[in-house]
C-alpha cells in the first residue's frame, strides 16, 4: 500500500492515505478471517450476502444497548435466539437503504470517514488528538478490525445521507402548518380541585380485630417461597494469579528470548504543507510568513493541497521513519522540534515539513519487566486452569461431597446465603447458578450440578446443602406490612367514595369553588393555558390537554395523580391555535416540524416499498 501511495500521491489527499495506511498498517489485515458457521452466509439481500459473523457482532452490540438502557436486567435472558430476529431484519433495512443510496449515485468519500475518525471523543487520548492504539483497541473489544470498521462506518454514513435527503426536500403548506397551529397553540380554560390522599390515610384508624381479619382473608400473600443453599466450589483464574509470583531467573530468560524481536523506537510527529507544483515566488511568500512569524499551522490551512491534513495544521501523525517517501523522512529525521525544513520534493508535489514532537521509546530489562512478569503468570495461570477445570469435572461427576473435591483441588468449597427462585446476591445472583440449583437433578436426586461457565473464565460446580420448604409466615412477622396494605387499600376505598360524591355536585351544576370551599379543599383556575404553558402542574395540564375539544358545555372529569391524589376536573373553555399570531421563529419552527413528520412517512413507504420489492434469503 504504501508503494502504491509513494508512485501515486499526485492530486489526492495525502493525509488521508497516510492515516489509512497507518491504519492497516497497525491492524495487519482488512478483515477477519473465520471459519465454520462464522464465515457462513446468515442472509442474502438482493444477491449480496450478510455472514454470521456480522449478525453476530449486532446480536452483541444489541445485548449492550439493551443493558445499557435497562440497568439490572439479568444479561442470561438476553439470548441470541430471542434477539436474533429483531436484529436480522435491522440488517436487512440498513442493507435495502445501502443499496438504494448506491443506486441513487450517493457514495462517502475517504476523507470524510477520516474526519470522523479523527474527531470521535472514543479515539482520542488525553491531549486530545486521535490515538492510534486507542483506536484499534476500542474498535476490537467490539468484535471489528480497521476494515470492517471502515466498512460499517462507510455503511452508516451513506444510509444517514440517504435519510437525510428525504427529509431535506420535505415541505409543508400552508394548511399544514394551520393544523399544526391549531393544536399547538390551542388554549384551554379549566378549573380543579384537589383532594389529597394523605388525609385519607390520616383519618385511618385500624383495630387489631380489622388486621387480624385482612391477615386471614389474605393469607396467601405472606408466604415465605421456597429456599435453598448450596455448597459451591468457583474456579477462576484470579484464584491463581492474585497469589502468584515468578522468579526474577525466569523474567531475565524470557527477557533475553525476545529480546533479538524488541528495539527501541524513535517516533516523529511530522506536519507539511503540501503543494503540488509551486512557483518559486509562492515558496518564497510561505517562507517569508514563517521567518515573519506566522504560524505554521494557519499558513497550512492557507496554502497545503493536501485537503486530509490541512484543516488539522499540516498534521500527518506519527512516523517511525518508514511511513513516508524517504526523502520526506530524510529531511523530517534531520529536523529539531519547532523546525520547519527547506522544500522537499516527492512524487506527490512539493513539501514544506515541520517536526511537531519526538517520542522515544528505549528497550531494557527494567522496561519489560512488568510486562514479561504478567506474561509468564498469565501463560502459569491458563495451564493451572485448564487442568483444574479437567479435574473439576471429573471429580465432581457423581460426587458425594464438594468438600472432599475442595480438598484435591486446594482450592475452597463454600456454603450460600438462603436463596428462592428469583436468586438474591452473590453466587445467588448469577440465573445459571439458580437454574441449576432448583433443577430436578440437584433439587430432587441430590446430584452435583454439572460444571457451570459464568463468562470470563468463571466456572462453578453445585450441591444442595439444604432445602427450606415454603411456609406460611405468622401475623407477627408481617404486621407492619398488612397495617401500611389495609391502611392505603381503606384510604383509597374512602377517598374513591368522596371523590365520587364531589363529582356528583360539580355535575349537578355547582361550581368547583364552591365545592371546593365547603369541604376545606384546595382549588384552582387556569386560564388561557397552552401545552407549553409553564409554571403549572404538568400532571393535570397533561390530562386537561387528553380531553376531547368538542364538548359544547362544560366537561367534568377526574382522575388520580401518580402519588394517589384524586383531582376533580372541570373544562370551561376550548380555544383552536392560530399560525397568523406566530412569530416568525414559531412558523419556522412548526414548518420543519412538519417537514420532519411528512419526510419520515415518506421514508416509511420507501423501506415497505424496497422490501416488499427485494430479493431475500434467510
Amino acid at each position: 500500500m504504501l508503494d502504491s501511495f509513494r508512485s501515486n500521491m499526485k492530486g489526492i489527499a495525502f493525509g488521508i492515505v497516510i492515516l489509512i495506511a497507518i491504519v492497516f498498517a497497525f491492524s495487519g489485515i482488512g478483515s477477519l478471517s473465520v471459519s465454520g458457521s462464522a464465515s457462513d452466509t446468515a442472509v442474502t439481500v438482493n444477491g449480496e450476502k450478510v455472514t454470521e459473523l456480522s449478525v453476530a457482532r449486532a446480536i452483541t452490540g444489541e445485548k449492550r444497548r439493551i443493558l445499557r438502557e435497562n440497568e439490572g436486567l439479568d444479561p442470561a435472558v438476553l439470548t441470541d435466539e430471542l434477539i436474533r430476529p429483531q436484529v436480522v431484519d435491522q440488517i436487512i433495512g440498513r442493507k435495502l437503504l445501502t443499496q438504494a443510496a448506491k443506486s441513487s449515485g450517493m457514495g462517502v468519500s475517504s476523507r470524510s470517514t477520516s474526519k470522523i475518525l479523527l474527531g470521535t471523543p472514543a479515539f482520542q487520548g488525553e491531549d486530545g488528538r486521535f490515538d492510534q492504539d486507542l483506536y484499534l483497541y476500542t474498535i476490537r473489544n467490539q468484535g471489528y478490525t480497521s476494515g470492517t470498521f471502515l466498512e460499517m462506518l462507510k455503511g452508516d454514513m451513506l444510509v444517514e445521507q440517504y435519510v437525510r435527503g428525504f427529509i431535506a426536500s420535505g415541505f409543508s403548506t400552508e394548511s399544514e402548518i394551520d393544523l399544526l397551529a391549531s393544536i399547538t397553540e390551542q388554549k384551554r380554560d379549566y378549573y380543579y380541585l384537589t383532594l389529597p390522599l394523605q388525609a385519607s390515610l390520616d383519618a385511618i384508624d385500624l383495630k387489631e380485630q380489622q388486621i387480624e381479619d385482612y391477615y386471614q382473608a389474605n393469607k396467601q400473600r405472606y408466604q415465605a417461597a421456597e429456599q435453598v443453599v448450596i455448597d459451591y466450589i468457583e474456579l477462576s483464574p484470579g484464584l491463581f494469579s492474585a497469589t502468584q509470583t515468578v522468579a526474577e531467573e525466569q523474567v531475565r530468560a524470557r527477557y533475553e528470548e525476545q529480546l533479538e524481536t524488541l528495539e527501541s523506537t524513535t517516533s516523529r510527529q511530522a506536519a507539511h504543507i503540501l503543494l503540488a507544483d509551486p512557483s518559486d515566488a509562492t515558496l518564497s511568500e510561505i517562507t517569508e510568513k514563517l521567518a515573519a512569524g506566522e504560524s505554521f499551522e494557519a499558513l497550512a490551512k492557507e496554502y497545503s493541497e493536501d485537503v486530509g491534513s490541512a484543516d488539522f495544521g499540516g498534521d500527518l501523525g506519527y512516523t517511525s521513519g518508514d511511513t513516508f517517501p524517504e526523502s520526506f523522512e530524510a529531511a523530517l529525521e534531520a529536523l529539531q522540534v519547532g523546525e520547519v525544513s527547506a522544500p522537499v520534493a516527492t512524487d506527490s508535489g512539493t513539501h514544506l515539513i515541520k517536526l511537531l514532537d519526538i517520542q522515544e521509546q528505549t528497550i531494557d530489562f527494567d522496561s519489560e519487566r512488568g510486562r514479561i512478569e504478567q506474561e509468564l503468570i498469565t501463560e502459569l495461570t491458563d495451564v493451572w486452569l485448564v487442568e483444574k477445570l479437567a479435574k473439576l469435572k471429573e471429580l465432581s461427576y457423581n460426587a458425594e461431597s464438594l468438600s472432599e473435591i475442595a480438598d484435591d483441588l486446594q482450592l475452597t468449597a463454600q456454603v450460600s446465603e438462603p436463596f428462592t427462585r428469583a436468586g438474591a446476591t452473590g453466587i445467588s445472583a448469577e440465573s445459571a447458578v439458580v437454574q441449576a440449583a432448583f433443577s430436578a437433578e440437584v433439587f430432587e436426586d441430590n446430584y452435583a450440578s454439572e460444571v457451570l461457565e459464568l463468562g470470563d473464565d468463571r466456572y462453578v460446580v453445585l450441591k444442595l446443602n439444604k432445602a427450606i420448604p415454603a411456609r406460611q409466615k405468622a401475623l407477627a412477622e408481617v404486621k407492619s406490612t398488612v397495617i401500611a396494605t389495609l391502611t392505603n387499600e381503606l384510604a383509597r376505598d374512602s377517598l374513591a367514595t368522596q371523590g365520587r360524591e364531589l363529582e356528583a355536585q360539580v355535575d349537578s351544576g355547582e361550581q368547583v369553588e364552591s365545592v371546593a370551599k365547603a369541604e376545606d379543599l384546595d382549588w384552582q383556575v387556569v386560564l388561557d393555558a397552552k401545552r407549553s404553558t409553564g409554571g403549572l402542574n404538568d400532571e393535570i395540564k397533561r390530562f386537561v390537554f387528553q380531553l376531547p375539544a368538542t364538548a359544547t358545555a362544560d366537561l367534568v372529569e377526574s382522575f388520580y395523580t401518580r402519588s394517589g391524589d384524586f383531582v376533580l376536573v372541570v373544562l370551561t373553555d376550548v380555544e383552536a391555535g392560530a399560525s397568523s399570531n406566530l412569530s416568525p421563529e414559531q412558523t419556522a419552527s412548526l414548518s420543519n416540524a412538519g417537514v420532519s413528520s411528512s419526510g419520515g412517512r415518506e421514508l416509511q413507504a420507501v423501506q415497505a416499498s424496497l422490501l416488499n420489492n427485494a430479493d431475500i434469503e434467510r
